[in-house]
């Protein structure tokens, strides 16, 4: 798979975020599914999930 095309289970990750408001992405039951693109994300779009994964860490423990 080449460097310009994301892995298909970042995309899938992302597809079912990008649906949900912020709320429902940083609660518990959808932990899982953000790991998940955190995992499999390209390395320029790394930073931006580092700083939601910190801002969720801040407001839900």
């Amino acid at each position: 798979m080449s460097q310009s095309s994301p892995h298909p289970k970042f995309m899938e990750a992302m597809r079912k975020l990008k649906q949900m408001s912020e709320e429902e992405r940083l609660s518990e039951e959808n932990a899982a599914l953000f790991e998940q693109a955190m995992r499999y994300a390209p390395l320029d779009i790394q930073p931006a999930l580092v700083a939601i994964r910190k801002k969720y860490e801040q407001t839900y423990h």
